[in-house]
Order: structure tokens, then C-alpha cells, then sequence
């Protein structure tokens, strides 16, 4: 397994095409007071943006329909839901149980067109980056999701030609809100501007994969582990009222402890874990408004226009900002919806990206304004965050919650009406996109997907997710559409959208995966624009050892399925978050040198392990033959490296749109002898042999060109000088994979100085 440690680069963007936006992401964010942010917080932005903008009538509004002669030009919404996978929609999974309610993109599928066949890659980053420049990741190197420890060589190079970077010089103004997690701050020269070096000129969200943790000490109140959500909770079921206290002093009593955390407060609480239920004696200083907590309380970071703003203001000692206290779905939704009106009444073209934090653990309550009516917690039940089934609710609420604020803001941009209370899509300027960017995780899978072979994994339940369309070029609205679409395939969308050849734009040695899409939209009928879908996960390039995390599914730590990773999750807060035990450095199993390095050394010193997560995999299918190859670890006797499924005669096929859920052992659907050997049958051998022989042609095409930095082909002149400019730091040009680009990357430079070949 290995063992290496590279990082990547900072390349500032040119300046947004829209000067004045707003005037400084500096003066924003200092404008937004603790009253402006609740209210933002509480009620999506429906106050906020109806009484800060009029909504442009239709000749106001840009309006790329083409006239006689000209480009038809769209604009673009593109809403990403984070770990949800094709398990929790209705329109994917039509025979799901406990499944979370969706009336938004219920009503936008109706009026448009459901992928049921929408391959991702089996983790985010990957995806995100497959998103924005049509390449797989063997190309991009982004195989795995970005950690504090991920180097430079394993996030998105800043020399990719992305989204942004093809459709603002045509004009377009482009935004992503929300969860970037293409690259990163750490190990990363552009540091919190790697949006900006990415092309992303106008970002405003996190950069972390997901929530921050929860603080169970409730800012320092209480001892850590008292509350598991992060606020008091009653017994019963649901939060408690109280005083609620915020940083300029003020205490507001009677407030319900997360609407008090929507409104960048804290639920008071005494260090007897009671709740406190009137303001005397307040003392701000007794709260530690340093800490996060999770939806509630996380990192900022804004790049605008060139200018790199890290996590909010204020300082809380070494450089770590303070952290925006406002519900981070809540507050990236108003932004996106200010954007859109703002483009519209310019009369421009636009993309507009909203990456929702939800519905990526660690899940919290989120705001009861920010539910449609009728969802909430349910009585009698006791929310605990730590408990199974309370994570199962709390996702499911997570994900209504997004459903009713892409209502609220299509509404409030004029891209939705209501008539007779049913949501009705009005863009026929606009094309709506909604996706999720992977399968969903674990415990939250939705049967009759497998939660042992969902998120990080290359089976079905990993890598299908729900992707509807709708506005803009649609035609022949409420159909499905069953053919192979792969995330790559929504890169050459967007340029489709906007009138442009992302071919012509894309330098050749920079190979594009992706497909043609538009044609499904606009034609019933249209020609299959694949012969095959692939997904993949790639062993990342680390800066520490990953040592070993066992995940226990289906059980409670101790019971269940035990699952390892030596590849994921690179720390012990990463572990423990994931619910797993942590079997590194500050770990109760062992400490310093005697630690096991890998699952394997940990199977050795006989830890129960039922199974262990591969560290790379991937899978290529034609449609109906699905073949997946495991890099398989040293001491894993139960698993082979190739399986051969025929999804027609999978479970649930019938029920799932001719292509059932990839469970192995099952007979008529894991084709593979039990030996491991290729399967008999003549149809199934012939299958396999071609299946290989596509996966093997693809992944020699990914040839990778060592000290072709700046990937045009060739090592040359311009990527010695991206090494010298980025000397001592961890960056793309750190070719060992060591953490620093240095002496000892220079010569594999010069040794390959030339054209790169196959």
C-alpha cells in the first residue's frame, strides 16, 4: 500500500466581470449583524431578499434565448445535495421505505426529466472535481475525498481548465456557494484562495468536507460529551427553550436552543448540563465563541474578485478565525438567491452553483423555519446524535430542509410560481440541475440499496445518484430517461447550455471524458451518447500515515459488520466522527511507534475485522454487464479482485429500472466463480473479456507524464518554471510525493524533459 506525501498550487483568477457586486467581501461581512443573520438564518432569506430587491420582469432579466442567427444561451443553476444518493428519492428508489419527503424536486422532476442511470464517483471530491472539468480521476489524480492531510498531488491542479475559466470569458458570471472540497487550504501554496487559483473567482462557503464536528460542550459550557447534538435536547424528544446569549452581550430568554444557534447565539446552560432559562448575570466571556459546531458554527471563506477573505473575521489565536455562527445551508441558499437576482437584473448571463453541506454527517436539527410544514422532529423520540435511527431522522429533515429552500429560492428568483399552492417551473431562460455528488453513507442507506457497499465504494449504492433537469432547453416534460450519464458528462453540459464547445476550448493533452447531454433534454428519442460508464477511487496522496479506522455497520461500535480504513479517514477526529474506533497515535488500542500502520497488520494482531475497505477501485459496465476490480490488500482471502455482475438479474431489477442492486453472493447476479475465476457461461465470459479489455484500454490512457505540471503534453520550459515558483512549498510540481517541491523533485523533471508519450 502506499505510503506518500505530495501538495498543490496558487495561481490568483482575474478579476469577476461583475465589479460591485458588493463592494468587499471585508464590508459584507461585517454588515452582517447578529440581527440581519438571524433573520437570514430564520427565514431562508424570503424577508431579507424580497425587501432588499424587486424581481425583474422577463425583458429585464438575462434572457439567453437566442434571436435569428445567434447562439441559444442558458443560464444555469446547478444545486448539488451532498451525500445523497439515488437511495433517498422517490424518483430513484420507488419502492424505498422511511424516505425523506421532496415535494421541490418532486415538482421540477414532473416538469422536466429524471436520470434513473447517473453514475458518480464514490466520494465527493471526486465528483466535484469530474463536475467542473469533464476528466476522470485518474487523470485529475482527485480519487478520494480531501482531508487536512491530503496533498497538493491529490486535489484539483490549478492548471485544469474548469467551469468558470470556459464560461465567464463568454460572458457569463459564475458563483458556487456552499462546500467547495475540489482542493484545499492545507497543503495547498493558494492556501483559503484555491477557489480563486481554480478559475472559482467568486466563492463564498467552506472549505471542509463537511461540517465541522460537533461541540458537545456546547461552547465550552459544559464537559465534552454532555450534549451529543451540540445544544441542550429534552428527554422526550425534541430541543429545549432558554435563555439564549450572544457575543456583544446581548440575551434574548424563551428562545428554542437551535433557533437561538440560527440566530448566532448560544443556548444558555449551566455546567450541571441545566438549561438556563433567564438572562441574569450574562456573562459573554464565559463562552468559548471560538469553538464550531458543526451547521451551526463552522469556517467561512470568501473569494472575490482576486481578494481572499480566510473563515470570517476576528482571531482566536495562531491565525484560526472565529466562526460564522448561522446555518450554513440557510445562509449559502440566501447568498445564491441574492447572486441570481442580482445577474438577472444586470442582464447577463449566469451560472450559479449551490453545494448544500447537508446532508453530510455530523447531522444536526436544522432551523423550523427552514422545514416546510408539517416536517419536524417527532414526538417521543428521544435526539441523540449519536444514536442510528436519530441520524436516519435527522438526515431525512436535513434533506427536506434542502428541498424547501431550493423551493424558496426559485421562487424568490422568479425561476418558480405557485398556482393553486403547486410549485410550477417558469425559466425557460434557465436550466435547472439538481444532483447528488455520491451514495449516501453507511447507516443512512435506504433499502433496497446496501449500506456495506454504498458511499466510498464503486457498487451501485456508491455511485448512483439522483440527477433531475429541468427549464431552459427541456422538452417533453415528466420523462425518465434510463441511458448511462456520468458526472463527467455535466461539464460538456454546461458548455452545451451556454453555446460552447468545451472541446475546442480544452487544450488536446488534457484527454475529456465526458459526454453529451443536451440531447436527452430536448429529445425523447435521442442516441445513446455512451457505450460505457465508469467510476473509480483512487488511494490518496497523504502527508501523515493513515493509520487504521474500524467502522461498525448495522451495529452500536461493538456489534455488526466491522469495517476498516487505512486510506480515508486520516485522523482520530476523522474516526470517531465517522462513529468508527481509532487505532492510531492517541487512540486507547496503542501509542506512538507500536501502532498498526495498516488494516492488515491490525487483522494480524487479531482485531475482528469482517472486511476491508480497498483502497482504490473501480468499475466500468456497458449498460447491463458490470464489472468491478478491487485492488485487493495482502491479507484479504475473501474478496476477489474482479466481479462480474449481470444487472438485469440482480435483486430488485425489476423494481429499479432493469438494473438491480450489485450484491455479491447472490446467485444469477455476481457471474465470477467462487474460486475467483472467470465466469463459464459463454455469454458472461464474453462479457468479462471485453469489459477488461475496455477497463485495461481506458486506464492506459492515463498514462501519467511525470514533471508535466502545467498539463500540456510536454515537459518543457513552463513547468520548470511552475517548480522554481513554487520551491519549499508543497505543490503539484512535488513529483516524489515527499510534501515539499525541492532538489530532490528536480531531476525527475529534466529526466522526462520532452513530449510526453503513452
Amino acid at each position: 500500500m502506499s505510503r506518500r506525501n505530495p501538495v498543490p498550487s496558487c495561481r490568483v483568477g482575474a478579476r469577476h466581470p461583475h465589479v460591485g457586486w458588493i463592494a468587499s467581501a471585508a464590508t459584507r461581512l461585517a454588515s452582517l449583524s447578529l440581527a440581519s443573520r438571524g433573520l437570514a438564518a430564520l427565514v431562508g432569506g424570503v424577508v431579507l431578499v424580497a425587501g432588499i430587491h424587486s424581481l425583474p420582469d422577463a425583458e429585464a432579466s438575462a434572457s439567453p434565448a437566442s434571436s435569428s442567427g445567434e447562439t441559444t444561451r442558458y443560464n444555469i443553476l446547478f444545486v448539488i445535495l451532498d451525500d445523497v444518493g439515488a437511495d433517498q428519492f422517490r424518483l430513484t428508489n420507488p419502492i424505498g421505505a422511511g424516505l425523506a419527503s421532496t415535494p421541490t424536486c418532486d415538482a421540477i422532476a414532473d416538469q422536466g426529466v429524471t436520470f434513473t442511470n447517473f453514475w458518480t464517483m464514490p466520494e465527493c471530491s471526486p465528483s466535484r472535481t469530474c463536475f467542473f472539468t469533464g476528466r476522470y480521476p485518474m487523470r485529475t489524480n482527485v480519487g478520494s475525498p480531501l482531508t487536512p492531510a491530503t496533498l497538493a498531488q491529490s486535489q484539483c491542479s490549478p492548471f485544469e481548465v474548469t467551469t468558470p475559466r470556459i464560461l465567464e470569458p463568454a460572458g457569463y458570471r459564475t458563483a458556487l456557494f456552499g462546500k467547495f472540497h475540489l482542493a484545499q487550504n492545507e497543503n495547498n501554496p493558494a492556501g483559503f484562495g484555491a477557489p480563486a487559483s481554480l478559475g472559482f473567482d467568486h466563492f463564498d462557503g467552506t472549505m471542509l468536507g463537511g461540517p465541522p464536528f460537533i461541540d458537545t460542550t456546547v461552547f465550552g459550557q459544559v464537559a465534552e460529551g454532555t450534549y451529543s447534538c451540540g445544544y441542550p435536547t429534552l428527554p422526550d424528544g425534541g430541543t429545549t427553550t432558554g435563555a439564549c446569549g450572544f457575543e456583544n452581550g446581548d440575551c434574548v430568554a424563551g428562545l428554542d436552543a437551535v433557533d437561538c444557534l440560527a440566530m448566532g447565539g448560544v443556548p444558555l446552560v449551566s455546567p450541571d448540563g441545566s438549561v438556563v432559562t433567564d438572562c441574569d448575570g450574562f456573562d459573554p466571556g464565559s463562552i468559548d465563541w471560538c469553538n464550531k459546531n458543526a451547521y451551526y458554527a463552522w469556517p467561512r471563506t470568501v473569494n472575490i474578485d482576486g481578494k481572499v477573505f480566510p473563515p470570517t473575521s476576528g482571531s482566536c489565536g495562531d491565525g484560526v478565525s472565529t466562526p460564522d455562527r448561522i446555518y450554513c445551508d440557510g445562509q449559502q441558499a440566501t447568498l445564491a438567491t441574492e447572486f441570481i437576482l442580482d445577474a438577472r437584473a444586470d442582464g447577463v448571463p449566469w451560472m450559479c452553483t449551490l453545494s448544500f453541506t447537508g446532508d453530510h454527517d455530523p447531522w444536526q436539527m436544522p432551523p423550523a423555519e427552514l422545514l416546510p410544514e408539517g416536517s419536524g422532529w417527532p414526538e417521543g423520540v428521544a435526539m441523540d446524535c449519536e444514536d442510528l435511527d436519530a441520524q436516519r431522522i435527522l438526515s431525512n429533515l436535513i434533506i427536506e430542509s434542502m428541498d424547501f429552500q431550493v423551493r424558496n429560492l426559485l421562487l424568490q428568483t422568479g425561476l418558480a410560481t405557485l398556482e393553486k399552492g403547486e410549485l410550477v417551473v417558469t425559466a425557460p431562460d434557465t436550466a435547472i440541475v439538481v444532483v447528488g455528488d455520491n451514495g449516501s453513507f453507511l447507516n443512512t442507506v435506504r433499502l433496497p440499496f446496501n449500506p456495506l457497499r454504498a458511499k466510498a465504494t464503486c457498487w451501485q449504492t456508491g455511485v448512483l445518484a439522483p440527477m433531475i433537469v429541468a427549464g431552459g432547453p427541456t422538452m417533453l416534460p415528466g420523462r425518465t430517461v434510463g441511458e448511462m450519464v456520468n458526472c463527467v458528462d455535466l461539464f460538456e453540459l454546461w458548455g452545451e447550455l451556454a453555446g460552447i464547445d468545451v472541446r475546442a476550448e480544452v487544450p488536446p493533452a488534457r484527454i475529456l471524458d465526458s459526454a453529451p447531454v443536451l440531447p436527452y433534454l430536448n429529445d425523447a428519442s435521442a442516441v445513446p451518447s455512451r457505450e460505457h460508464n465508469f467510476s473509480e477511487y483512487l488511494e490518496p496522496e497523504l502527508d501523515t500515515i493513515c493509520y487504521p479506522c474500524v467502522i461498525s455497520a448495522g451495529g452500536d461500535g461493538k456489534g455488526g459488520t466491522q469495517i476498516c480504513t487505512d486510506t480515508i479517514l486520516s485522523s482520530k477526529e476523522l474516526c470517531e466522527a465517522q462513529g468508527g474506533v481509532w487505532y492510531g497515535p492517541g487512540g486507547d488500542y496503542c501509542s506512538g511507534e507500536d501502532c498498526p500502520a495498516t488494516c492488515c497488520d491490525l487483522k494480524d494482531e487479531g482485531v475482528a475485522i469482517s472486511k476491508i475497505l480497498f483502497a482504490s477501485q473501480r468499475t466500468i459496465t456497458d449498460g447491463r454487464w458490470k464489472l468491478v476490480q478491487n485492488d485487493l490488500e495482502a491479507c484479504d482471502e475473501s474478496d476477489c479482485e474482479f466481479e462480474l455482475y449481470d444487472l438485469p438479474d440482480c435483486p430488485f431489477a425489476d423494481e429499479l429500472f432493469g438494473r438491480g442492486i450489485d450484491n455479491d453472493g447472490l446467485a444469477g447476479c455476481n457471474k465470477m466463480r467462487p474460486n475467483c475465476q472467470p465466469p463459464i457461461e459463454p455469454e458472461a465470459l464474453e462479457a468479462y473479456l471485453r469489459l477488461r479489455k475496455e477497463l485495461e484500454a481506458l486506464r492506459a490512457s492515463a498514462a501519467p507524464c511525470v514533471g508535466d505540471i502545467d498539463l500540456d503534453g510536454e515537459v518543457g520550459p513552463s513547468d520548470l518554471s511552475a517548480m522554481l515558483g513554487w520551491w519549499g512549498q508543497s505543490s503539484t510540481a512535488d513529483l516524489n510525493n515527499d510534501g515539499t517541491t525541492d532538489g530532490a523533485d528536480l531531476p525527475l523533471l529534466l529526466a522526462n524533459w520532452g513530449v510526453c508519450t503513452p
